[in-house]
Protein backbone atom coordinates (compact mmCIF):
# COMPACT_ATOMS: atom_id res chain seq x y z
CA UNK A 1 0.00 0.00 0.00
CA UNK A 2 2.12 3.23 -1.34
CA UNK A 3 1.27 6.59 -0.35
CA UNK A 4 0.37 8.55 -3.63
CA UNK A 5 -0.31 12.02 -1.86
CA UNK A 6 -0.19 13.92 1.29
CA UNK A 7 -2.86 16.57 2.32
CA UNK A 8 -2.82 18.96 4.60
CA UNK A 9 -6.31 20.90 5.99
CA UNK A 10 -6.68 23.93 8.16
CA UNK A 11 -9.96 25.79 9.39
CA UNK A 12 -9.74 29.85 9.61
CA UNK A 13 -11.86 29.33 13.04
CA UNK A 14 -9.35 27.06 14.67
CA UNK A 15 -5.60 28.45 13.04
CA UNK A 16 -3.68 26.27 15.10
CA UNK A 17 -5.00 22.66 14.44
CA UNK A 18 -3.63 21.08 11.02
CA UNK A 19 -5.06 17.79 10.02
CA UNK A 20 -3.05 15.66 7.68
CA UNK A 21 -4.42 13.42 5.13
CA UNK A 22 -2.59 10.45 3.20
CA UNK A 23 -3.82 8.66 0.39
CA UNK A 24 -2.79 5.75 -1.17
CA UNK A 25 -2.80 3.78 -3.98
CA UNK A 26 -5.48 1.04 -3.10
CA UNK A 27 -7.90 3.98 -2.00
CA UNK A 28 -7.48 4.41 1.78
CA UNK A 29 -7.06 7.89 3.17
CA UNK A 30 -5.68 8.15 6.79
CA UNK A 31 -6.13 10.66 9.06
CA UNK A 32 -3.71 12.67 11.29
CA UNK A 33 -3.50 15.89 13.08
CA UNK A 34 -1.45 18.18 15.74
CA UNK A 35 -1.84 21.12 17.44
CA UNK A 36 -0.25 24.65 17.42
CA UNK A 37 1.89 26.16 14.82
CA UNK A 38 0.05 24.99 11.78
CA UNK A 39 1.72 26.82 9.30
CA UNK A 40 5.08 26.05 9.97
CA UNK A 41 4.20 22.11 10.75
CA UNK A 42 2.56 22.54 6.96
CA UNK A 43 5.32 23.75 5.51
CA UNK A 44 7.60 21.33 7.08
CA UNK A 45 5.57 18.33 5.96
CA UNK A 46 5.36 19.64 2.24
CA UNK A 47 8.87 20.59 2.02
CA UNK A 48 11.01 18.20 3.71
CA UNK A 49 8.95 15.14 4.71
CA UNK A 50 6.93 14.46 1.25
CA UNK A 51 10.12 13.40 -0.29
CA UNK A 52 10.35 10.71 2.50
CA UNK A 53 7.06 9.30 2.14
CA UNK A 54 5.74 9.73 -1.02
CA UNK A 55 5.49 6.51 -2.68
CA UNK A 56 6.80 3.96 -0.03
CA UNK A 57 4.75 1.35 1.65
CA UNK A 58 2.55 2.98 4.54
CA UNK A 59 2.08 -0.16 6.73
CA UNK A 60 6.23 0.10 7.23
CA UNK A 61 5.25 2.28 10.21
CA UNK A 62 8.08 2.51 12.53
CA UNK A 63 10.80 2.97 8.94
CA UNK A 64 8.57 5.30 7.57
CA UNK A 65 8.84 7.43 11.41
CA UNK A 66 12.88 7.10 11.37
CA UNK A 67 12.93 8.56 8.05
CA UNK A 68 10.98 11.03 9.24
CA UNK A 69 12.63 12.16 12.70
CA UNK A 70 16.26 11.22 11.99
CA UNK A 71 17.36 14.36 9.84
CA UNK A 72 20.51 16.25 9.46
CA UNK A 73 20.86 18.96 12.05
CA UNK A 74 19.49 21.83 9.77
CA UNK A 75 15.97 20.01 9.59
CA UNK A 76 15.98 18.04 12.91
CA UNK A 77 14.81 20.04 16.63
CA UNK A 78 12.03 19.14 19.09
CA UNK A 79 9.39 21.80 17.81
CA UNK A 80 7.85 21.82 14.40
CA UNK A 81 9.40 18.59 13.25
CA UNK A 82 7.99 16.29 16.02
CA UNK A 83 4.66 17.67 15.16
CA UNK A 84 4.86 17.08 12.27
CA UNK A 85 5.99 13.56 12.60
CA UNK A 86 3.43 13.10 14.84
CA UNK A 87 0.35 14.08 12.89
CA UNK A 88 1.48 11.55 9.91
CA UNK A 89 2.21 8.82 12.41
CA UNK A 90 -1.43 9.09 13.86
CA UNK A 91 -2.54 9.17 10.11
CA UNK A 92 -0.42 5.69 9.14
CA UNK A 93 -1.64 4.38 12.01
CA UNK A 94 -5.51 5.07 10.84
CA UNK A 95 -4.53 3.49 7.58
CA UNK A 96 -3.21 0.76 8.82
CA UNK A 97 -6.25 0.17 10.83
CA UNK A 98 -8.32 0.70 8.08
CA UNK A 99 -6.42 -1.78 6.01
CA UNK A 100 -6.41 -4.33 8.70
CA UNK A 101 -10.22 -3.90 10.03
CA UNK A 102 -8.57 -3.34 13.57
CA UNK A 103 -9.23 -0.66 16.14
CA UNK A 104 -6.03 1.26 16.09
CA UNK A 105 -5.77 0.00 20.11
CA UNK A 106 -5.07 -3.59 19.15
CA UNK A 107 -2.85 -2.93 16.31
CA UNK A 108 -1.00 -0.85 20.04
CA UNK A 109 -1.21 -4.20 22.24
CA UNK A 110 -4.82 -3.81 23.17
CA UNK A 111 -6.51 -2.51 26.11
CA UNK A 112 -5.12 -2.54 29.36
CA UNK A 113 -8.23 -1.25 31.45
CA UNK A 114 -11.76 -1.35 30.67
CA UNK A 115 -12.36 1.87 31.99
CA UNK A 116 -10.64 5.59 31.62
CA UNK A 117 -10.83 8.33 34.17
CA UNK A 118 -11.56 11.95 32.04
CA UNK A 119 -10.65 15.23 33.20
CA UNK A 120 -11.66 18.55 32.54
CA UNK A 121 -9.18 21.30 30.63
CA UNK A 122 -10.33 24.18 32.22
CA UNK A 123 -10.80 26.14 29.15
CA UNK A 124 -13.22 28.15 26.61
CA UNK A 125 -14.15 28.35 22.88
CA UNK A 126 -11.24 31.44 22.59
CA UNK A 127 -8.35 29.62 24.75
CA UNK A 128 -5.65 29.25 22.42
CA UNK A 129 -7.11 29.29 19.25
CA UNK A 130 -4.68 31.16 17.24
CA UNK A 131 -1.47 31.57 17.25
CA UNK A 132 -1.71 34.86 18.52
CA UNK A 133 -2.00 33.95 22.13
CA UNK A 134 -2.96 36.98 24.58
CA UNK A 135 -0.50 37.27 27.70
CA UNK A 136 -0.81 34.22 30.16
CA UNK A 137 -3.10 36.55 32.75
CA UNK A 138 -6.06 36.11 30.05
CA UNK A 139 -5.43 33.32 28.25
CA UNK A 140 -7.48 34.72 25.32
CA UNK A 141 -10.74 34.82 27.95
CA UNK A 142 -13.23 37.00 26.23
CA UNK A 143 -16.78 37.18 26.39
CA UNK A 144 -18.58 33.87 26.91
CA UNK A 145 -19.10 32.36 23.22
CA UNK A 146 -20.69 29.31 24.62
CA UNK A 147 -22.61 27.01 27.24
CA UNK A 148 -18.90 25.57 28.25
CA UNK A 149 -16.42 28.54 29.36
CA UNK A 150 -14.54 26.85 31.86
CA UNK A 151 -11.44 28.67 31.68
CA UNK A 152 -13.31 31.92 32.52
CA UNK A 153 -15.09 29.64 35.70
CA UNK A 154 -12.16 28.42 37.19
CA UNK A 155 -10.57 31.80 37.12
CA UNK A 156 -13.96 33.76 38.33
CA UNK A 157 -15.04 31.02 40.76
CA UNK A 158 -13.05 27.64 40.99
CA UNK A 159 -15.51 26.10 43.65
CA UNK A 160 -18.52 26.43 41.63
CA UNK A 161 -16.58 25.12 38.20
CA UNK A 162 -15.56 21.95 40.56
CA UNK A 163 -18.99 21.42 42.31
CA UNK A 164 -20.83 21.78 38.07
CA UNK A 165 -18.33 19.06 36.90
CA UNK A 166 -18.55 16.66 40.27
CA UNK A 167 -22.04 16.69 39.56
CA UNK A 168 -21.14 15.49 35.81
CA UNK A 169 -18.88 12.20 37.11
CA UNK A 170 -15.90 14.53 36.47
CA UNK A 171 -13.41 14.66 39.69
CA UNK A 172 -10.17 16.36 37.95
CA UNK A 173 -9.49 19.35 35.80
CA UNK A 174 -6.39 20.31 34.12
CA UNK A 175 -5.33 24.47 35.11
Amino acid sequence: MKITAIETLKTEEFSNVLWVRLHTDQGLIGLGETFYGAEAVEAHIHNTLAIRLLGKDATRIEALNRAMVDLPMAQSSTGVEYRAASAVDIALWDLFGKLTGQPVHNLLGGLNCDRLKVYNTCAGYGYVRSHNIRPVDTWNIGDAEGPYEDLNAFMTDAGALAESLLDSGITAMKI
